[in-house]
């Protein structure tokens, strides 16, 4: 029984010498050199990802004479060596703020003077943001905006506002008058808000 299928061959573990006969192997690129050239060679710089296929003996004598930063001066190579331990990606030094040229594209560095988690210990406030450093929610945004803030307000005008708000909004303090106690209703459940999630 003859099992000649393309599915049995492409499991059978060791190939018969008539399919190795069958696969094509290139000449070898070597001048002058008749023999198969099974062996792949990095063209070198500037060619990544291009090979020379060469036989075993020329492919042994290309490995010896090989060297990647031939033409090189030794002040180029020393600068590729540096950008090589970066993965040849731009670099900035801490805190710098400014435009690099990276192969013509125009990039802007991180800001490092903006700290929102107070790593400097200047404790800048920034607007859209927690006091921790967090960003604000919109539901945070908006109870600052019924009690008369902005995004910018701290805990303590916060809790000063509420109060100034309620004392004002107070039907006590209008003569009894229930117009503005659904102002002050919001007004309550704003800044409620703002405790419970944990603004103040």
């Amino acid at each position: 029984m003859k099992l000649d299928s393309k599915y049995f061959d492409k499991i059978r573990v060791k190939p018969s010498a008539e399919q190795k006969q069958r696969a094509t192997v290139p000449q070898c690129d070597w001048p002058g050199c008749p023999r198969p050239g099974p062996h792949k060679a990095p063209m070198g710089r500037g060619n990544e990802g291009k090979f020379f296929n060469y036989c075993t003996e020329h492919v042994q004598q290309y490995n010896k004479q090989y060297n990647y930063f031939q033409g090189m001066k030794d002040d180029e190579v020393a600068g590729f060596q540096k950008d090589a331990q970066t993965g040849h990606r731009p670099t900035w030094r801490m805190g710098q703020n400014s435009f690099a040229n990276v192969s013509g594209i125009r990039r802007k560095a991180v800001n490092m003077s903006k700290d929102p988690f107070d790593l400097n210990g200047v404790g800048e406030k920034q607007a859209g943001r927690h006091p921790s450093g967090r960003a604000l929610r919109n539901t945070e945004l908006k109870a600052l905006q019924t009690l008369g803030l902005d995004d910018t307000a701290t805990p303590e005008t916060v809790k000063a506002q509420y109060k100034k708000l309620v004392k004002r909004l107070h039907p006590d303090a209008n003569g009894g008058s229930r117009a503005n106690e659904d102002t002050l209703k919001a007004v309550i459940q704003a800044y409620d808000h703002l405790r419970d999630s944990g603004f103040c």
